[in-house]
């Protein structure tokens, strides 16, 4: 059953998407599709030299980094203060309570409360804070891309919460902790030269693969994001959605882009992980 697994795996899982990805890059080296006429790296060239690939590229990726970031640093900070109080099987499903909204549900909980006629901006005119709901700051379709950012944090927040939780016990930290304070250490030396690092490294691997789902994010961005700019998954479908046909060759090419970034990105910090195990 162990051998099994493995092939398992690669039969349904890699293999299609393999095969996919093959598909994709012989679409748009025009040797494959409805719109195939013999090799060429025409479409590549007009690809590669498309500034808003590269800006949608550069746009996922920091939405991905900040996103991870604030979420990683507040659900640490959130452990620090109120870890005894997390740990009460009330308070652990409340925190599983977001992980069940799906994307979508969550941007458009996101839509009513961050909207300009949302129930943010509605309480804080009914509170006098703002003369009226037009003051109201634009988050949703806006250039920074607030909207999405928050979303997206919010949404992950609670599940790093869960993931250091579990790591906090799984390392025996509470105990390192103290052996720690009676060997003459504060409580913030403790938190900033223990806790946190320790955490950070055992959780690494899932904060990069949240990373790379949240660099491929689609739903959020399709619903509070802006068309122009516009994160990856979303240039990758207008490209695909557009009623000319010359466009689905680029959108493939963008695809083939995309993973290999991807994969690029996940053989790096493999190899990284590596070194620093040694």
């Amino acid at each position: 059953m162990k051998r099994l697994a493995p092939l398992l795996f690669i039969s349904f899982a890699v293999l299609p998407l393999g095969a996919g990805l093959v598909y994709a890059l012989l679409y748009s080296l025009g040797l494959a599709g409805a719109l195939q006429h013999g090799f060429t790296l025409a479409i590549w060239r007009q690809t590669l030299s498309d500034h808003n690939l590269w800006m949608s590229l550069g746009l996922s990726a920091l939405m991905a980094f900040f996103s991870i970031l604030i979420a990683a640093s507040l659900a640490l900070a959130l452990l620090v203060w109120l870890r005894p109080q997390l740990e009460r099987p009330g308070m652990r499903f409340l925190l599983h309570f977001p992980l069940a909204l799906p994307p979508i549900v969550a941007a458009f909980v996101s839509f009513q409360w961050l909207g300009s006629s949302g129930m943010l901006s509605r309480g804080m005119y009914a509170a006098g804070l703002i003369n009226s709901q037009e003051g109201f700051p634009v988050l949703i379709n806006d250039p920074l891309y607030a909207g999405v950012g928050i979303t997206l944090t919010l949404s992950t927040f609670p599940f790093f919460l869960l993931v250091f939780l579990h790591q906090y016990k799984a390392a025996q930290l509470l105990a390192i902790s103290d052996l720690a304070a009676t060997l003459g250490a504060t409580a913030a030396q403790i938190n900033r030269r223990v806790v946190a690092p320790v955490l950070l490294r055992r959780a690494r691997p899932t904060l990069l693969l949240y990373g790379v789902f949240l660099f491929g994010a689609f739903e959020v961005p399709l619903l509070l994001g802006r068309q122009n700019p516009a994160m990856i998954s979303m240039f990758i479908h207008h490209k695909f959605s557009r009623f000319n046909l010359a466009d689905l060759p680029v959108a493939y090419a963008a695809t083939v882009v995309y993973a290999l970034l991807l994969m690029l990105f996940t053989v790096f910090f493999l190899r990284k992980s590596r070194e620093n195990a040694w």
